[in-house]
């Protein structure tokens, strides 16, 4: 076996016989752990990276581990999830748990087709297992990657590999099921603040809405087959652009006016991080405000969408004006790691990267 580390693998064997249920529980109890689930069964596994995605290619409901990050960057912005070779490998996936480059690729076609010759050979990548699981009536695939050094999976450790197959499945609905239950406390929570609020999946149907945005619905705004519409032709088709399965939303308002009453400002917040959830679907927060009426304080917008603390939230917005991370740590009084403590929760929370990624954020709610 050729370029494949044994002593990883036997570590593979290990979790299955250990812990790796257990580390299917936690990412349950917390869905924030499955990159680090993901990280533990590439490490386990001896391959060069992972990327956990549906079948039908959502960018946006994937994750992969950081010695990926490049590949499937390029991956989705190339547009090579539209025309996916290994998608020939889903019937395996879907008989057996398992799918490998040898089940439906030649050599030959190894040799000469852009995927692997452009795509994987420009990052170093050649071998692939992907472990099936459906999760309510959808494919998803946990696509582990080697190099060519590392060689192919081999029988003996697809057969291993097959058996996560059903382990996956099971803590993935359970996943599915916390983060419907988050997305319910979230509208609901809005609710509490008296703020319209509605949740878009990633193709623009409507997951949950409170009873505040309940209210607002009638002739000059209406859920249609699942989808927001406005007697507003104009309105309508902003209200359509909010569909993004590869990107972020092109407007962050959408303004709604009304016969007999003012006009319904809908404030577009794209979902990230362990708010969106993986399993969930869950893509676009809407929240509606209407002029004249009661706002609602950012810092316990960010509290709500979030999840941060109040101590967060405040740091967020202090950051989001430009203030730096010591100049806020001397404002609030706090120590400079207990700030970086915070920022990077905050990070881990919103989805952000850098300061700019909170200024664009807090924006899109301090309205």
């Amino acid at each position: 076996m050729a370029g494949v580390r044994p002593d990883l693998f036997a570590r593979l064997r290990d979790d299955l016989e250990t812990g790796f249920r257990e580390d299917l529980e936690e990412a349950v109890i917390d869905p924030a752990r499955w990159p680090d689930l993901a990280e533990r069964t590439v490490r386990a596994s001896g391959s060069e990276g992972a990327l956990l995605l549906r079948s039908d290619r959502r960018s946006l409901e994937s994750l992969c581990t950081a010695s990926l990050a490049d590949a499937s960057r390029r991956y989705f912005d190339e547009g090579w999830h539209r025309d996916d070779h290994r998608l020939r490998g889903i019937p395996f996936m879907r008989t057996r748990g398992i799918a490998v480059d040898q089940d439906f690729t030649t050599p030959e076609e190894v040799a000469r087709l852009p995927f692997y010759q452009d795509l994987l050979a420009s990052r170093g990548l050649r071998w692939f297992a992907g472990i099936g699981f459906a999760v309510k009536g959808r494919l998803w695939c946990l696509s582990l990657q080697r190099t060519v050094e590392q060689g192919p999976y081999e029988a003996h450790e697809q057969r291993r590999l097959a058996t996560l197959s059903p382990l996956l499945q099971r803590a993935a609905l359970l996943t599915s099921m916390v983060e419907q239950a988050r997305l319910a406390g979230l509208t609901q929570a809005f609710e509490l603040i008296d703020r319209p609020a509605l949740i878009l999946d990633f193709e623009g149907r409507a997951l949950r809405w409170n009873d505040a945005f309940g209210a607002l619905l009638g002739r000059d705004l209406k859920l249609t087959g699942g989808r927001l519409t406005a007697d507003n032709p104009e309105a309508t088709r902003q209200l359509e652009a909010l569909v993004r399965p590869f990107g972020r939303p092109p407007i962050s308002s959408v303004v709604v006016p009304r016969q007999d009453a003012p006009p319904i400002v809908i404030h577009v917040v794209p979902l990230v991080g362990p708010t969106r959830g993986l399993f969930g679907g869950a893509s676009t927060l809407l929240l509606c405000s209407v002029p004249g009426t009661m706002t609602v304080p950012t810092s316990t917008i960010l509290q709500a969408v979030y999840r941060l603390t109040p101590a967060e939230a405040r740091l967020a917005l202090a950051l989001s004006t430009g203030t730096s991370l010591a100049e806020s740590a001397a404002r609030f009084a706090i120590t400079a790691a207990t700030a970086r403590s915070q920022l990077k929760a905050i990070f881990a929370k919103t989805g952000a990267t850098r300061q700019s990624d909170l200024v664009r954020l807090v924006a899109s709610l301090a309205r």
